[in-house]
């Protein structure tokens, strides 16, 4: 896949372009619907396949940068959507002047004049143009004015709910990352750089890696989580040998002094040295919920149960049936 910032880059595409337009927000079971029937349509007709999105999230433009977290960083929307095989991802820089631009002008223009699209595909609920007011039925008319067709995905359901990044969210601020993998069709995954923490793991005997990841994410529920943790090599996949279980505490350490939201992994066992390395967190399950401890006595003790409970979930996961970095399970 090849991504596309410019003016410059769309002109020089020469084929025929259909067109997958969304905010693809956490890039769900929907989306990946919405996308492979772009990619599916495009090799049978010999069309160019394009993802379509936008940078930064509308909602950051119009209601400001704290408005809305977002279900994945835009690197891990890039990986999740090159993963449906389209050819570009086309991301369309949103501004004051996109925010203010008509939804006929943004098919005019956009859709009919620079990207000369051939077909567009847009799921059931999109809203584009000023004040939202562009709906899929509005593209589809204007579309056959413009010479290009219009495929409509209707909804895509998950436990007889339908798949929405609104829905995610809702499981997220529950803790019920599981729930949420339903819905996504992968599991919820953090992605940062270890960095320099306060020590305060290693000194009550359960050292941990503090993983800086971007404010505009969202984070689940506050409370610890069975996981699994891969280090990235420079380019960005799992480095050979380097998948451990983790129990990762995400929240305030309020037996402590409370301060900005954290994402600290222990791995049991582990002796080595991940600073500065990057790494990817997948969340499985939450063991339990943030809570304060009357002393680091009773923090400690509590650990060791939650490991035990992290351990077990991570090696009955069927998302774990396969070797991890000695090859096989850790026996600790």
């Amino acid at each position: 896949m090849e991504i596309i910032r410019s003016l410059e880059e769309i002109k020089a595409m020469n084929k025929p372009r259909a067109l997958a337009l969304g905010n693809f927000d956490g890039v769900h079971r929907g989306h990946q619907v919405l996308i492979r029937r772009c990619v599916e349509e495009s090799r049978r007709n010999n069309w160019v396949s394009c993802a379509l999105t936008f940078k930064p999230h509308p909602l950051q433009v119009i209601k400001g940068n704290g408005a809305i977290k977002l279900l994945n960083t835009f690197e891990q929307k890039e990986e999740l959507i090159a993963n449906l095989g389209v050819n570009y991802l086309v991301l369309l820089d949103f501004d004051k002047h996109l925010a203010d631009t008509t939804a006929g002008d943004f098919i005019k223009n956009w859709l009919a004049g620079l990207l000369e699209t051939v077909k567009v595909f847009v799921g059931f609920n999109f809203t584009f143009g000023k004040d939202g007011k562009g709906n899929p039925s509005f593209l589809a008319k204007k579309g056959k004015e413009h010479g290009f067709e219009t495929e409509i995905i209707p909804p895509v359901l998950a436990d007889d709910k339908v798949v929405s990044s609104s829905l995610i969210r809702e499981h997220y601020a529950a803790g019920q990352v599981s729930q949420a993998a339903r819905l996504l069709g992968y599991h919820p995954f953090l992605t940062g750089r270890v960095v320099h923490g306060d020590a305060r793991g290693r000194i009550i005997g359960y050292p941990t890696a503090n993983i800086e990841v971007p404010d505009y994410l969202l984070l689940p529920a506050f409370g610890v989580y069975a996981a699994r943790l891969e280090v990235l090599d420079d380019g960005e996949r799992v480095d050979e040998g380097m998948v451990y279980p983790a129990v990762v505490n995400i929240g305030q350490r309020p037996t402590f002094t409370a301060g900005e939201p954290s994402v600290e992994a222990h791995i049991p066992g582990f002796a080595g040295d991940l600073y500065h390395r990057r790494v990817r967190v997948t969340l499985f399950e939450r063991v339990r919920p943030e809570m304060k401890f009357a002393s680091k006595e009773q923090l400690r003790e509590q650990i060791a149960r939650d490991i035990e409970a992290g351990l077990r979930i991570f090696r009955q996961h069927p998302a774990n049936q396969q070797k991890t970095c000695n090859g096989a399970f850790p026996n600790v």
